[in-house]
């Protein structure tokens, strides 16, 4: 396709382009294969510069003033601040942005305070609209902050927009039947990350051999379930002694824990922000990859319909999983369809020690394990047929 054949598209988000997380790997995920010079950007926060290689069009940070954003301490009073005299003037920076850019389609990356924004906007333009949901307005962080009342005004704005959008997608199939049950709207679009052709080519390969040193675990961004990882720490202290391996946990991301009271500098190696391509290397170079969810029940919302981006990248490198979550999060019910590692549901940090002990050093079952990893990638985290779906979205938008 030729550039003046390809739909404008305006991305609307939170976040600037090339901002660290999981989200803009998504973003660049599902628009791979596009001409970058046709996506347009508005984020709700800065920086207005972008470095990421990929981005190539306008990017407008319409900069809310991060010591107004709720996150800590008066949360009641800085929201309505937000809510009142913040929202009104990013509703009318981005409708002047829509107009200057005139896209055919607008990707919106519906969280937190991009509800009531786009809530607001929606009904004054005549642009096709897709909203991409990856967590619940009411999720417990987002009631912590907000408070309960305005969650719960947040969630019937998103349900609206959810209903009255061009197209929709979600982040697992229990948030879809979530969805459809609260609107009567069908989904079957997932936006999460996924695993790209190229990945999958060499997940036919055999599983390489580990190291004879080390096992090396390895996770990649937020702790958000921190409880839960403090039970596997706690369970990998008690059985380091045992292993014939020394055993580390490998963390990635720009948020850093050497201050925490259970971080062990024996047992704990923090990267900190590295590139994706550094990221990638040192994931083919692990032994085990780790996805957690809470083993309790002290986020429903999030527990029962999220499902962590950190999954994904342990299955494109080709790692056995350990899974920890409750039995009703996304991430239970993948590792139960599919045998990629170690699962853990109890809540018991002996139990799950005893289970790491008898399977961290199992590597009988590596190519049973990368069997089963390449058939997951390919029935349930498939790049390729993910992002076709949108794009056949954004054609059927850009010719109407």
């Amino acid at each position: 396709m030729t550039t003046k054949q390809e739909p404008r598209i305006l991305v609307v988000a939170e976040f600037a382009p090339g901002a660290a997380g999981g989200d803009w790997v998504n973003i660049k995920q599902h628009f791979r294969g596009l001409d970058w010079g046709q996506i347009y950007w508005w984020s709700f926060v800065g920086p207005a510069e972008t470095n990421a290689r990929e981005f190539g069009g306008r990017h407008r940070a319409f900069n809310a003033p991060s010591r107004l954003m709720p996150h800590r301490r008066y949360t009641a009073a800085k929201s309505w601040m937000v809510e009142n005299f913040v929202l009104p003037a990013a509703r009318g920076n981005l409708l002047e942005f829509i107009h200057s850019v005139q896209p055919d389609f607008v990707f919106l990356m519906a969280r937190g305070w991009m509800i009531p924004l786009a809530h607001g906007v929606m009904p004054r333009t005549k642009t096709h609209w897709h909203v991409a949901i990856y967590d619940l307005p009411d999720v417990d962080g987002m009631v912590q902050r907000l408070g309960r009342a305005r969650t719960d005004k947040f969630t019937r704005m998103a349900d609206e927009i959810y209903r009255n959008a061009s197209s929709r997608s979600v982040i697992s199939p229990a948030m879809a039947e979530e969805m459809r049950r609260r609107t009567g709207v069908e989904c079957a679009n997932f936006f999460r990350c996924s695993v790209e052709p190229e990945a999958m080519a060499r997940l036919r390969e055999p599983a390489p051999k580990p190291p004879d040193d080390v096992i090396r675990i390895g996770y990649a961004g937020v702790i958000i379930a921190e409880p839960t990882f403090v039970r596997l720490v706690k369970a990998l202290q008690a059985i380091r002694g045992r292993l014939t391996r020394r055993v580390e946990i490998h963390l990635y991301g720009s948020q850093l824990y050497g201050d925490r009271e259970w971080f062990d500098p024996e047992l704990i190696i923090e990267h900190g922000f590295i590139s994706e391509k550094e990221l990638h290397d040192h994931y083919r170079s692990g032994t085990w990859g780790l996805a957690i969810m809470h083993v309790d029940e002290v986020d429903p919302r999030y527990n029962h319909f999220s499902f962590p981006c950190k999954f994904t990248m342990s299955l494109s490198s080709g790692l056995p999983l350990i899974c920890i979550g409750h039995h009703q999060t996304p991430l239970i019910h993948l590792a139960e369809d599919y045998d990629l590692g170690l699962m853990f549901t109890e809540k018991d940090a002996e139990a799950m020690a005893e289970r790491l002990r008898l399977g961290l050093e199992d590597f009988s079952r590596l190519d049973e394990f990368r069997a089963e990893i390449l058939r997951c990638a390919e029935l349930e985290f498939n790049a390729e047929r993910n992002r076709q779906k949108l794009h056949e979205l954004l054609g059927a938008a850009h010719s109407s």
